[in-house]
């Protein structure tokens, strides 16, 4: 199909790039972990918590009885690949007219690539009711792990609860996440109990004059927290907070926690590209028809399918996931009232 303006991109043009002009705040990617697997899927062993009454036997000589413990129950979780897919479509007519056709073609590959990197972190904040093929993470975590404060206000004490509802990595997220209207009700309440801004941790940014810098982020309890402004406030205007253990050891449990999936040998690559030659849609067009037979003779207009435009279809694609080996790595606050967004212009 044709591109909407597509003189634009000619050589008249000022930049070489597509500028998208009110992104999303999105600070999240930078400290998600990726993990390539073999095959489409990953299996987590998982056993329950182990009862504080029935750990190591006291031996007191040989004639001891040690109690047998192979009957501890388990499960198994299975996580599995999706694939994430955008299509574009560029009229061979406009590639033509073009002097530079790469420049098009490569202004909207980036813009498919954008659109794959937030529909992934678009569906984290939903509530999919998928169980192994890619799930929220309101899908993902466990039974006790989610306090719901149900249009209460946010206090201090219901922050600090569902912090110390993780119990991965010795019960230390090393990731916060919400919409920026959940941090703002979060730093409100410093300011409103006069206590100025909230506590900062130094992290790495980017900056189009400087480069990587470090620079501080808000923070609770030193751990960072960083903004994804693809995840929608809740129902009745209310909030929700992720806290998180991000990465995966690999090891017996403790620090299994949670990861992006995606294909080996797609670790530094993750998007595939697929063009063909085709054509956009069909058109009707009025023709005339002869009609020599009775009981009528003679001609009749009708309408019949054509094709329209020729085209480069292109399909971008991304085999992705998520995975999380213990459920102790995630907890949730929701249902709490959201600071007021004031009208602007």
């Amino acid at each position: 199909m044709p591109v909407a303006n597509v003189e634009r991109f000619m050589q008249l043009l000022r930049q070489s790039w597509l500028v998208e002009n009110f992104p999303h705040k999105l600070q999240i990617p930078r400290r998600w972990i990726w993990h390539g697997i073999a095959g489409t899927r990953v299996a987590f062993p998982r056993t329950n918590r182990i009862d504080k009454d029935n750990l190591a036997s006291v031996l007191t000589g040989c004639s001891t009885e040690v109690t047998e413990h192979t009957d501890q129950p388990d499960s198994e979780v299975v996580f599995e690949l999706v694939t994430l897919m955008t299509r574009y479509q560029i009229c061979m007519a406009d590639l033509d007219r073009i002097q530079d056709p790469e420049l098009l073609k490569q202004v909207y590959w980036e813009l498919a690539k954008i659109r794959l990197l937030y529909g992934y972190f678009r569906r984290l904040g939903e509530a999919t009711g998928g169980i192994s093929q890619f799930p929220g993470l309101q899908d993902m975590v466990g039974a006790g792990k989610t306090i719901n404060m149900a249009g209460a206000a946010l206090t201090f004490a219901a922050v600090d609860q569902a912090y110390h509802l993780i119990e991965s990595n010795q019960g230390r997220p090393n990731a916060i996440m919400s919409n920026s209207r959940a941090l703002r009700t979060f730093r409100s309440l410093y300011f409103g109990a006069g206590g100025g801004e909230p506590k900062e941790v130094m992290d790495t940014w980017s900056d189009p004059i400087h480069g990587q810098i470090t620079a501080p982020i808000t923070a609770f309890n030193g751990t960072p927290w960083y903004i994804n402004d693809l995840i929608d406030d809740q129902a009745g205007e209310t909030g929700i907070i992720y806290f998180m253990v991000l990465g995966d050891d690999g090891g017996p449990g403790h620090y299994r926690g949670i990861t992006g999936l995606v294909p080996k040998k797609l670790e530094h690559g993750w998007f595939v590209k697929r063009e063909s030659n085709g054509v956009s849609g069909t058109g009707e067009a009025l023709v005339t028809l002869d009609i020599p037979s009775v009981p009528f003779i003679g001609t009749a207009e009708g309408a019949v399918t054509v094709p329209t435009l020729p085209t480069v279809d292109t399909w971008a694609s991304w085999p992705t996931g998520i995975a999380m080996g213990s459920q102790g790595s995630l907890s949730i606050l929701k249902g709490f009232n959201l600071v007021a967004d004031l009208p602007t212009t």
